[in-house]
Protein backbone atom coordinates (compact mmCIF):
# COMPACT_ATOMS: atom_id res chain seq x y z
CA UNK A 1 0.00 0.00 0.00
CA UNK A 2 2.81 2.40 0.83
CA UNK A 3 4.32 1.74 -2.60
CA UNK A 4 0.98 2.63 -4.20
CA UNK A 5 0.84 5.91 -2.27
CA UNK A 6 4.39 6.83 -3.23
CA UNK A 7 3.68 6.05 -6.87
CA UNK A 8 0.49 8.23 -6.77
CA UNK A 9 2.39 11.09 -5.13
CA UNK A 10 5.13 10.88 -7.78
CA UNK A 11 2.48 10.80 -10.50
CA UNK A 12 0.80 13.93 -9.10
CA UNK A 13 4.13 15.77 -8.94
CA UNK A 14 4.78 14.94 -12.59
CA UNK A 15 1.31 16.30 -13.54
CA UNK A 16 1.95 19.51 -11.57
CA UNK A 17 5.21 20.03 -13.41
CA UNK A 18 3.46 19.45 -16.73
CA UNK A 19 0.80 22.15 -16.10
CA UNK A 20 3.18 24.56 -14.37
CA UNK A 21 4.03 27.70 -16.41
CA UNK A 22 7.65 27.18 -15.42
CA UNK A 23 7.56 23.72 -16.98
CA UNK A 24 8.90 22.06 -13.91
CA UNK A 25 11.55 24.66 -13.14
CA UNK A 26 11.90 26.03 -9.64
CA UNK A 27 10.04 29.35 -8.94
CA UNK A 28 11.62 31.84 -6.52
CA UNK A 29 8.89 33.89 -4.80
CA UNK A 30 11.47 36.19 -3.24
CA UNK A 31 12.09 37.25 0.30
CA UNK A 32 9.55 39.16 2.47
CA UNK A 33 11.59 42.38 2.13
CA UNK A 34 11.39 42.19 -1.70
CA UNK A 35 7.59 41.85 -1.55
CA UNK A 36 7.32 44.79 0.87
CA UNK A 37 9.51 46.94 -1.41
CA UNK A 38 7.33 46.16 -4.42
CA UNK A 39 4.18 47.07 -2.50
CA UNK A 40 5.74 50.35 -1.32
CA UNK A 41 6.79 51.19 -4.88
CA UNK A 42 3.24 50.71 -6.17
CA UNK A 43 1.88 52.79 -3.27
CA UNK A 44 4.37 55.61 -4.04
CA UNK A 45 3.44 55.59 -7.74
CA UNK A 46 -0.26 55.82 -6.86
CA UNK A 47 0.31 58.74 -4.48
CA UNK A 48 2.57 60.50 -6.99
CA UNK A 49 -0.10 60.19 -9.67
CA UNK A 50 -2.71 61.64 -7.29
CA UNK A 51 -0.41 64.55 -6.35
CA UNK A 52 0.27 65.26 -10.04
CA UNK A 53 -3.48 65.41 -10.74
CA UNK A 54 -4.06 67.76 -7.80
CA UNK A 55 -1.26 70.10 -8.93
CA UNK A 56 -2.58 70.09 -12.51
CA UNK A 57 -6.05 71.02 -11.24
CA UNK A 58 -4.66 73.80 -9.02
CA UNK A 59 -2.55 75.11 -11.90
CA UNK A 60 -5.67 75.28 -14.05
CA UNK A 61 -7.52 77.18 -11.31
CA UNK A 62 -4.61 79.63 -10.93
CA UNK A 63 -4.57 80.31 -14.66
CA UNK A 64 -8.33 80.85 -14.63
CA UNK A 65 -7.96 83.21 -11.67
CA UNK A 66 -5.24 85.15 -13.50
CA UNK A 67 -7.56 85.46 -16.47
CA UNK A 68 -10.22 86.96 -14.24
CA UNK A 69 -7.81 89.46 -12.72
CA UNK A 70 -6.60 90.58 -16.12
CA UNK A 71 -9.93 91.91 -17.33
CA UNK A 72 -13.10 90.08 -16.37
CA UNK A 73 -13.06 89.36 -12.67
CA UNK A 74 -16.38 88.63 -11.05
CA UNK A 75 -18.50 91.75 -10.53
CA UNK A 76 -22.13 90.54 -10.67
CA UNK A 77 -23.17 88.54 -7.62
CA UNK A 78 -26.01 86.56 -6.18
CA UNK A 79 -26.97 88.53 -3.07
CA UNK A 80 -25.77 86.63 0.04
CA UNK A 81 -28.53 84.79 1.89
CA UNK A 82 -28.15 86.74 5.20
CA UNK A 83 -28.87 89.99 3.32
CA UNK A 84 -31.63 88.48 1.21
CA UNK A 85 -33.39 87.12 4.29
CA UNK A 86 -33.85 90.65 5.66
CA UNK A 87 -35.88 91.78 2.62
CA UNK A 88 -35.73 89.59 -0.49
CA UNK A 89 -38.07 91.90 -2.44
CA UNK A 90 -35.38 94.60 -2.53
CA UNK A 91 -33.23 92.40 -4.79
CA UNK A 92 -35.90 90.76 -6.97
CA UNK A 93 -36.82 92.21 -10.40
CA UNK A 94 -40.41 93.37 -10.73
CA UNK A 95 -40.85 93.13 -14.47
CA UNK A 96 -37.79 92.12 -16.49
CA UNK A 97 -34.84 89.77 -16.24
CA UNK A 98 -31.46 91.01 -17.46
CA UNK A 99 -28.61 88.50 -17.53
CA UNK A 100 -28.66 84.86 -16.42
CA UNK A 101 -29.39 85.09 -12.68
CA UNK A 102 -33.18 85.50 -13.06
CA UNK A 103 -33.47 83.94 -16.51
CA UNK A 104 -35.60 81.00 -15.30
CA UNK A 105 -38.11 83.17 -13.42
CA UNK A 106 -41.45 82.38 -15.10
CA UNK A 107 -43.02 85.52 -13.62
CA UNK A 108 -40.79 87.62 -15.91
CA UNK A 109 -41.40 85.70 -19.16
CA UNK A 110 -43.86 88.25 -20.57
CA UNK A 111 -41.06 90.75 -21.20
CA UNK A 112 -39.17 88.30 -23.44
CA UNK A 113 -41.53 89.27 -26.30
CA UNK A 114 -40.68 92.94 -25.69
CA UNK A 115 -37.00 92.09 -26.03
CA UNK A 116 -37.71 90.56 -29.44
CA UNK A 117 -39.65 93.68 -30.48
CA UNK A 118 -36.71 95.88 -29.47
CA UNK A 119 -34.35 93.60 -31.40
CA UNK A 120 -36.59 93.93 -34.48
CA UNK A 121 -36.44 97.72 -34.08
CA UNK A 122 -32.65 97.52 -34.02
CA UNK A 123 -32.44 95.48 -37.23
CA UNK A 124 -34.72 97.99 -38.98
CA UNK A 125 -32.64 101.04 -38.06
CA UNK A 126 -30.86 102.98 -40.79
CA UNK A 127 -27.36 101.67 -41.34
CA UNK A 128 -28.04 98.31 -39.74
CA UNK A 129 -27.60 95.38 -42.10
CA UNK A 130 -27.08 91.63 -41.77
CA UNK A 131 -23.30 91.97 -41.67
CA UNK A 132 -23.42 94.32 -38.67
CA UNK A 133 -25.76 91.99 -36.80
CA UNK A 134 -23.47 89.03 -37.53
CA UNK A 135 -20.46 91.02 -36.34
CA UNK A 136 -22.25 91.77 -33.07
CA UNK A 137 -23.07 88.08 -32.53
CA UNK A 138 -19.47 87.05 -33.31
CA UNK A 139 -18.22 89.68 -30.86
CA UNK A 140 -20.37 88.16 -28.09
CA UNK A 141 -19.26 84.63 -29.01
CA UNK A 142 -15.60 85.64 -28.83
CA UNK A 143 -16.10 87.02 -25.31
CA UNK A 144 -18.40 84.34 -23.93
CA UNK A 145 -15.81 82.98 -21.49
CA UNK A 146 -15.03 86.46 -20.19
CA UNK A 147 -18.74 87.20 -19.83
CA UNK A 148 -19.36 84.00 -17.88
CA UNK A 149 -16.52 84.88 -15.48
CA UNK A 150 -18.28 88.16 -14.64
CA UNK A 151 -20.94 86.26 -12.69
CA UNK A 152 -20.55 84.60 -9.31
CA UNK A 153 -22.60 81.63 -10.58
CA UNK A 154 -21.20 79.22 -13.22
CA UNK A 155 -24.36 78.51 -15.29
CA UNK A 156 -22.95 75.28 -16.71
CA UNK A 157 -26.42 74.19 -17.80
CA UNK A 158 -26.84 77.21 -20.12
CA UNK A 159 -25.49 76.14 -23.50
CA UNK A 160 -23.21 78.44 -25.45
CA UNK A 161 -25.81 79.26 -28.10
CA UNK A 162 -28.48 80.13 -25.52
CA UNK A 163 -26.03 82.22 -23.51
CA UNK A 164 -24.97 84.29 -26.54
CA UNK A 165 -28.61 84.81 -27.58
CA UNK A 166 -29.53 85.94 -24.07
CA UNK A 167 -26.67 88.47 -23.94
CA UNK A 168 -27.62 89.82 -27.39
CA UNK A 169 -31.32 90.32 -26.63
CA UNK A 170 -30.72 91.77 -23.15
CA UNK A 171 -28.02 94.19 -24.33
CA UNK A 172 -30.14 95.37 -27.26
CA UNK A 173 -33.10 95.89 -24.93
CA UNK A 174 -31.01 98.00 -22.53
CA UNK A 175 -29.63 100.12 -25.38
CA UNK A 176 -33.03 100.69 -26.98
CA UNK A 177 -34.73 101.37 -23.63
CA UNK A 178 -32.13 103.96 -22.62
CA UNK A 179 -32.22 105.58 -26.06
CA UNK A 180 -36.01 105.96 -25.91
CA UNK A 181 -35.95 107.14 -22.29
CA UNK A 182 -33.96 110.33 -22.86
CA UNK A 183 -37.09 112.43 -22.35
CA UNK A 184 -39.67 112.27 -19.59
CA UNK A 185 -42.17 110.38 -21.75
CA UNK A 186 -40.09 107.21 -22.00
CA UNK A 187 -40.57 104.39 -24.56
CA UNK A 188 -43.84 104.70 -26.45
CA UNK A 189 -44.85 101.05 -26.12
CA UNK A 190 -44.66 101.05 -22.30
CA UNK A 191 -47.06 102.57 -19.82
CA UNK A 192 -45.49 105.00 -17.31
CA UNK A 193 -45.74 102.45 -14.50
CA UNK A 194 -43.97 99.79 -16.59
CA UNK A 195 -41.24 102.26 -17.52
CA UNK A 196 -40.76 103.08 -13.84
CA UNK A 197 -40.53 99.39 -12.86
CA UNK A 198 -38.01 98.64 -15.63
CA UNK A 199 -35.85 101.56 -14.50
CA UNK A 200 -35.94 100.15 -10.98
CA UNK A 201 -35.05 96.65 -12.24
CA UNK A 202 -32.01 97.93 -14.13
CA UNK A 203 -30.28 99.01 -10.91
CA UNK A 204 -30.53 95.62 -9.13
CA UNK A 205 -27.24 93.83 -8.47
CA UNK A 206 -28.49 90.46 -9.70
CA UNK A 207 -30.03 91.97 -12.84
CA UNK A 208 -26.95 93.20 -14.67
CA UNK A 209 -24.92 92.83 -17.84
CA UNK A 210 -21.25 93.86 -17.87
CA UNK A 211 -20.86 97.33 -19.34
CA UNK A 212 -18.04 96.29 -21.66
CA UNK A 213 -20.34 94.14 -23.80
CA UNK A 214 -23.16 96.73 -23.85
CA UNK A 215 -20.61 99.39 -24.78
CA UNK A 216 -19.26 97.26 -27.63
CA UNK A 217 -22.72 96.58 -29.07
CA UNK A 218 -23.67 100.26 -28.58
CA UNK A 219 -20.60 101.32 -30.60
CA UNK A 220 -21.63 98.96 -33.41
CA UNK A 221 -25.13 100.41 -33.44
CA UNK A 222 -24.15 104.05 -32.80
CA UNK A 223 -20.63 104.58 -34.14
CA UNK A 224 -18.98 107.80 -32.90
CA UNK A 225 -19.71 110.70 -35.26
CA UNK A 226 -17.46 113.57 -36.35
CA UNK A 227 -20.02 116.22 -35.39
CA UNK A 228 -20.42 114.80 -31.88
CA UNK A 229 -24.15 114.12 -32.22
CA UNK A 230 -23.80 110.54 -30.99
CA UNK A 231 -24.34 110.40 -27.24
CA UNK A 232 -21.67 108.31 -25.48
CA UNK A 233 -23.15 105.28 -23.75
CA UNK A 234 -21.92 106.36 -20.30
CA UNK A 235 -23.67 109.75 -20.66
CA UNK A 236 -26.84 107.94 -21.71
CA UNK A 237 -26.60 105.72 -18.61
CA UNK A 238 -26.01 108.73 -16.32
CA UNK A 239 -29.04 110.47 -17.85
CA UNK A 240 -31.10 107.37 -17.05
CA UNK A 241 -30.43 107.90 -13.33
CA UNK A 242 -30.86 111.67 -13.50
CA UNK A 243 -33.55 111.73 -10.81
CA UNK A 244 -30.86 111.06 -8.21
CA UNK A 245 -29.25 114.31 -7.09
CA UNK A 246 -25.75 112.81 -6.91
CA UNK A 247 -25.83 111.94 -10.64
CA UNK A 248 -26.86 115.40 -11.84
CA UNK A 249 -24.04 117.30 -13.51
CA UNK A 250 -21.42 114.96 -12.10
CA UNK A 251 -18.07 115.06 -13.81
CA UNK A 252 -16.99 111.79 -15.39
CA UNK A 253 -14.13 110.79 -13.09
CA UNK A 254 -11.91 107.72 -13.69
CA UNK A 255 -13.94 105.76 -11.13
CA UNK A 256 -17.19 106.54 -12.98
CA UNK A 257 -15.61 105.65 -16.33
CA UNK A 258 -14.49 102.34 -14.82
CA UNK A 259 -18.02 101.34 -13.77
CA UNK A 260 -18.68 97.68 -14.52
CA UNK A 261 -22.50 97.73 -14.54
CA UNK A 262 -25.45 99.92 -13.49
CA UNK A 263 -25.27 99.13 -9.76
CA UNK A 264 -21.56 99.91 -9.78
CA UNK A 265 -22.22 103.12 -11.75
CA UNK A 266 -24.73 104.31 -9.13
CA UNK A 267 -22.23 103.65 -6.35
CA UNK A 268 -19.43 105.45 -8.20
CA UNK A 269 -21.69 108.44 -8.91
CA UNK A 270 -22.66 108.50 -5.24
CA UNK A 271 -18.97 108.60 -4.24
CA UNK A 272 -17.72 110.69 -7.19
CA UNK A 273 -17.13 113.86 -5.13
CA UNK A 274 -16.80 112.22 -1.74
CA UNK A 275 -14.35 113.43 0.89
CA UNK A 276 -11.33 111.15 1.09
CA UNK A 277 -11.56 109.25 4.37
CA UNK A 278 -9.39 106.64 6.03
CA UNK A 279 -11.06 103.24 6.32
CA UNK A 280 -10.13 101.40 9.52
CA UNK A 281 -10.75 98.14 11.34
CA UNK A 282 -12.64 98.21 14.69
CA UNK A 283 -12.86 102.03 14.84
CA UNK A 284 -14.68 104.19 17.36
CA UNK A 285 -18.43 104.01 16.75
CA UNK A 286 -20.97 106.76 17.37
CA UNK A 287 -22.59 106.29 20.80
CA UNK A 288 -25.26 108.97 20.86
CA UNK A 289 -28.35 109.78 18.82
CA UNK A 290 -29.26 113.14 17.30
CA UNK A 291 -31.59 114.13 20.16
CA UNK A 292 -28.97 113.22 22.77
CA UNK A 293 -26.31 115.21 20.94
CA UNK A 294 -28.60 118.21 20.75
CA UNK A 295 -28.92 118.11 24.56
CA UNK A 296 -25.13 118.40 24.68
CA UNK A 297 -25.20 121.51 22.49
CA UNK A 298 -24.47 119.90 19.12
CA UNK A 299 -26.03 121.68 16.14
CA UNK A 300 -27.26 120.12 12.91
CA UNK A 301 -27.14 121.86 9.55
CA UNK A 302 -28.08 120.67 6.07
CA UNK A 303 -25.60 121.22 3.24
CA UNK A 304 -26.23 121.45 -0.48
CA UNK A 305 -23.55 118.82 -1.09
CA UNK A 306 -24.70 116.25 -3.66
CA UNK A 307 -22.78 113.39 -2.12
CA UNK A 308 -24.46 111.81 0.88
CA UNK A 309 -21.29 110.54 2.55
CA UNK A 310 -19.80 114.04 2.97
CA UNK A 311 -20.68 114.41 6.66
CA UNK A 312 -18.48 116.78 8.70
CA UNK A 313 -18.29 117.81 12.37
CA UNK A 314 -16.52 120.99 13.43
CA UNK A 315 -16.83 123.11 16.59
CA UNK A 316 -20.01 121.38 17.68
CA UNK A 317 -21.73 121.66 14.29
CA UNK A 318 -22.57 118.55 12.29
CA UNK A 319 -23.17 119.24 8.60
CA UNK A 320 -25.06 116.55 6.70
CA UNK A 321 -26.11 116.49 3.02
CA UNK A 322 -29.84 116.25 2.42
CA UNK A 323 -31.18 112.69 2.42
CA UNK A 324 -34.31 112.12 0.35
CA UNK A 325 -36.18 109.03 1.56
CA UNK A 326 -38.82 107.79 -0.86
CA UNK A 327 -40.24 104.40 -1.79
CA UNK A 328 -37.31 103.67 -4.17
CA UNK A 329 -34.64 104.51 -1.61
CA UNK A 330 -34.52 101.07 0.03
CA UNK A 331 -33.94 99.11 -3.20
CA UNK A 332 -31.21 101.52 -4.30
CA UNK A 333 -29.31 101.45 -1.00
CA UNK A 334 -29.70 97.75 -0.31
CA UNK A 335 -28.30 96.76 -3.72
CA UNK A 336 -25.34 99.12 -3.42
CA UNK A 337 -24.67 97.81 0.10
CA UNK A 338 -24.86 94.22 -1.21
CA UNK A 339 -22.36 95.08 -3.96
CA UNK A 340 -19.97 96.55 -1.38
CA UNK A 341 -20.30 93.50 0.87
CA UNK A 342 -19.48 91.19 -2.06
CA UNK A 343 -16.92 93.26 -3.96
CA UNK A 344 -15.65 96.18 -1.82
CA UNK A 345 -15.70 94.97 1.81
CA UNK A 346 -12.71 97.16 2.72
CA UNK A 347 -14.04 100.23 0.90
CA UNK A 348 -17.72 99.98 1.86
CA UNK A 349 -18.29 103.73 2.10
CA UNK A 350 -22.04 103.57 1.52
CA UNK A 351 -22.35 100.87 4.20
CA UNK A 352 -20.34 103.11 6.54
CA UNK A 353 -22.66 106.06 5.83
CA UNK A 354 -25.75 103.97 6.55
CA UNK A 355 -24.19 102.64 9.77
CA UNK A 356 -23.48 106.21 10.92
CA UNK A 357 -27.03 107.34 10.13
CA UNK A 358 -28.39 104.24 11.86
CA UNK A 359 -26.54 105.21 15.07
CA UNK A 360 -27.59 108.85 14.72
CA UNK A 361 -31.26 107.84 14.33
CA UNK A 362 -32.48 105.80 17.29
CA UNK A 363 -36.14 106.85 17.46
CA UNK A 364 -38.80 108.86 15.66
CA UNK A 365 -37.74 111.89 17.71
CA UNK A 366 -34.36 111.83 15.96
CA UNK A 367 -36.09 111.77 12.57
CA UNK A 368 -38.34 114.67 13.61
CA UNK A 369 -35.26 116.70 14.56
CA UNK A 370 -33.44 115.96 11.28
CA UNK A 371 -36.59 116.64 9.23
CA UNK A 372 -37.01 119.97 11.00
CA UNK A 373 -33.42 120.85 10.14
CA UNK A 374 -34.02 119.97 6.47
CA UNK A 375 -31.52 117.10 6.55
CA UNK A 376 -34.14 114.44 5.81
CA UNK A 377 -36.88 114.80 3.21
CA UNK A 378 -39.48 112.26 4.26
CA UNK A 379 -41.69 111.03 1.41
CA UNK A 380 -42.78 107.90 3.28
CA UNK A 381 -45.29 109.72 5.46
CA UNK A 382 -44.78 108.71 9.08
CA UNK A 383 -41.50 109.48 10.83
CA UNK A 384 -41.56 105.97 12.32
CA UNK A 385 -41.35 104.53 8.78
CA UNK A 386 -38.03 106.32 8.19
CA UNK A 387 -36.72 105.20 11.59
CA UNK A 388 -37.67 101.59 10.88
CA UNK A 389 -36.11 101.71 7.40
CA UNK A 390 -32.77 103.16 8.53
CA UNK A 391 -32.53 100.87 11.55
CA UNK A 392 -33.06 97.73 9.46
CA UNK A 393 -30.50 98.52 6.75
CA UNK A 394 -27.57 97.24 8.80
CA UNK A 395 -28.99 93.84 9.69
CA UNK A 396 -26.40 91.15 8.84
CA UNK A 397 -23.92 93.81 7.66
CA UNK A 398 -20.34 93.50 8.92
CA UNK A 399 -19.75 96.11 11.66
CA UNK A 400 -15.96 95.87 11.95
CA UNK A 401 -15.09 98.50 9.35
CA UNK A 402 -16.08 102.13 8.87
CA UNK A 403 -14.69 105.39 7.51
CA UNK A 404 -16.48 107.57 10.08
CA UNK A 405 -14.35 106.59 13.06
CA UNK A 406 -12.66 110.00 13.33
CA UNK A 407 -15.98 111.91 13.26
CA UNK A 408 -17.53 109.49 15.75
CA UNK A 409 -14.66 110.04 18.15
CA UNK A 410 -15.04 113.84 17.98
CA UNK A 411 -18.82 113.66 18.41
CA UNK A 412 -18.56 111.27 21.37
CA UNK A 413 -16.01 113.56 23.04
CA UNK A 414 -18.31 116.55 22.50
CA UNK A 415 -21.20 114.78 24.20
CA UNK A 416 -19.08 113.55 27.10
CA UNK A 417 -17.86 117.09 27.95
CA UNK A 418 -19.67 118.42 31.07
CA UNK A 419 -19.03 121.98 29.95
CA UNK A 420 -20.99 121.37 26.74
CA UNK A 421 -23.92 119.96 28.75
CA UNK A 422 -23.95 122.97 31.09
CA UNK A 423 -23.78 125.40 28.18
CA UNK A 424 -26.57 123.55 26.35
CA UNK A 425 -28.78 123.49 29.45
CA UNK A 426 -28.28 127.22 29.91
CA UNK A 427 -29.25 127.84 26.33
CA UNK A 428 -32.24 125.48 26.10
CA UNK A 429 -33.70 126.25 29.54
CA UNK A 430 -32.97 129.93 30.07
CA UNK A 431 -32.44 131.28 26.52
CA UNK A 432 -34.77 129.10 24.45
CA UNK A 433 -36.36 132.22 22.90
CA UNK A 434 -36.03 136.00 23.11
CA UNK A 435 -38.74 136.34 25.78
CA UNK A 436 -37.28 133.73 28.05
CA UNK A 437 -33.82 135.14 27.48
CA UNK A 438 -34.99 138.67 28.37
CA UNK A 439 -36.67 137.36 31.53
CA UNK A 440 -33.50 135.47 32.48
CA UNK A 441 -31.32 138.58 32.02
CA UNK A 442 -33.81 140.72 33.98
CA UNK A 443 -33.90 138.16 36.79
CA UNK A 444 -30.11 138.04 36.86
CA UNK A 445 -29.86 141.86 37.04
CA UNK A 446 -32.45 141.94 39.80
CA UNK A 447 -30.56 139.26 41.70
CA UNK A 448 -27.29 141.18 41.37
CA UNK A 449 -28.89 144.46 42.51
CA UNK A 450 -30.48 142.71 45.48
CA UNK A 451 -27.11 141.22 46.39
CA UNK A 452 -25.43 144.64 46.17
CA UNK A 453 -28.15 146.21 48.33
CA UNK A 454 -27.76 143.47 50.93
CA UNK A 455 -23.99 143.96 51.05
CA UNK A 456 -24.40 147.75 51.45
CA UNK A 457 -26.77 147.27 54.38
CA UNK A 458 -24.03 145.46 56.30
CA UNK A 459 -21.44 148.15 55.65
Amino acid sequence: MENDIEQARASNMEEDKAISPNNGKDFDVGSASDIEMAINLDYYKEKREMATNILAKLDSEVKRMSFKRNGSECCIYTVPKPLRDVNWKAYAPLLISIGPLHRENTRLEAMEKEKLKFFKKLTERDGMDEKKIIDIVISIENQEERLRHCYSEKFKLIESRDFVEMILLDAVFVIQFLSESKDDKGPKNFEPRMTFDIREDLMLLENQLPFFIIQEIYDHVNPPSQDGTTIPFLDLAKCHFGKHKFSQGAETSPSVKGSRHFTDLLRNLMLNGAIQRSYSLNPTMLKYSAVMLRKAGAKFRVTEDKWLVNITFDKGVMKIPRLEVDHCFERLVRNIMALEQCCNPFEAYVCSYIKFMNLLIDSSEDVVLLVRKGIILNWLGEDAAVTNLINHFCQNIDDNYTCFGDISQEVNAHYESRFNHMKATLKHVYFANIWRGTATVAAAILLILTLIQTIKSFL
